[in-house]
């Protein structure tokens, strides 16, 4: 069946011509400036914590969790320290202090009762905290849920993709293998799309041709997969060699589909190649042994390792 030129739009439209940087970056986010029309109504608080690395989650939940106990520990010191029973301090910075660690106590509701409220103000202000602290602990671990089950496809990607003899002639080749070791993803679709500069009448214009693959799609996916694009007559890369590639400024673009069996949900990820990152006349080293077992066994730091050969 013939595919409609719709078929293979991308998205970048012809406005990305002029685009002298990659279109998909390493981690697969797409190297695009948006100038947005409002910061706060094209953000989401909520797809942003989800998504964002542990680090930044992490620092992010820190800083909220002393931040309202700075605020809270302001309303206690502020409000008169006779309103808290308990506490022993002399000097003023140690007042405030103990008015800070009671206030964490409060907030999340530990409450070791060396200081408690002893006035109407006070206790408003702890009942106050209490509620925050209850909804702020409610949201963190929704978000931690959220996080921890939230379908990933974690690939391992060659980092250089390579143009390898193959059978008769050549082929566009790179690998692929899934990182988690638990996790096992079926009916794995695999596309390639090739960005390129073309002489349109004169004129410089970024076209975007998809690539036949010798295998688009396996069943399984339990070893590393070599992606092959044979190089011929009907091929946007026939005839083409590494300074043609400079020249044309050419970007492979990855687009990969799963069905992850532990979430019983489809997975996705992207993943690109510059003209920079292709090896002209290589190919790649083998990752599998046999062990005592008699299992076939695979050494992925192997993956992006390769040898150069004669074209």
């Amino acid at each position: 069946m013939k595919q409609k030129p719709e078929d293979n739009e991308l998205g970048f439209g012809s406005k990305t011509s002029t685009q002298h940087s990659r279109l998909i970056n390493k981690d697969g986010s797409f190297n695009i400036h948006r100038i947005e029309q409002s910061a706060i109504g094209s953000t989401s608080i909520y797809h942003a914590l989800l998504s964002m690395s542990w680090r930044k989650f992490n620092t992010i939940v820190f800083i909220y969790f002393v931040a309202i106990n700075l605020i809270f520990a302001c309303c206690y010191y502020f409000s008169g320290m006779d309103g808290l029973k308990g506490w022993e301090a002399s000097s003023e910075k140690d007042k405030f202090l103990e008015a800070f660690f009671f206030s964490t106590q409060t907030f999340s509701t530990v409450g070791f009762g060396k200081i408690s409220p002893g006035n109407n103000l006070s206790s408003s202000i702890a009942a106050i905290e209490s509620l925050v602290g209850l909804l702020g602990f409610a949201l963190a671990t929704g978000l931690l849920y959220g996080r921890f089950s939230r379908p990933v496809a974690r690939l391992l990607f060659s980092e250089k993709a390579i143009v390898a003899p193959f059978k008769e002639g050549t082929a566009f080749q790179f690998r692929i293998a899934n990182k988690m070791r638990n996790s096992q993803i079926t009916d794995m679709t695999c596309r390639v799309t090739v960005a390129k500069l073309e002489n349109e009448n004169g004129v410089m214009i970024r076209r975007f041709r998809p690539l036949e693959l010798e295998l688009s799609k396996i069943v399984f996916f339990p070893m590393t997969w070599t992606v092959n694009h044979p190089i011929n007559e009907n091929s946007p890369l026939w005839g083409m060699n590494a300074n043609d590639l400079k020249q044309a400024d050419v970007e492979f673009m990855i687009s990969l589909v799963g069905f992850d069996d532990t979430f019983s949900q489809t997975v996705n990820a992207r993943y690109s190649y510059t003209h920079k990152e292709v090896v002209y006349g290589a190919k790649f080293v083998s990752v599998f042994s046999t062990n005592e077992k008699g299992q076939t066994s695979q050494d992925l730091r192997k993956i992006s390792d390769f040898e150069l050969v004669k074209m």
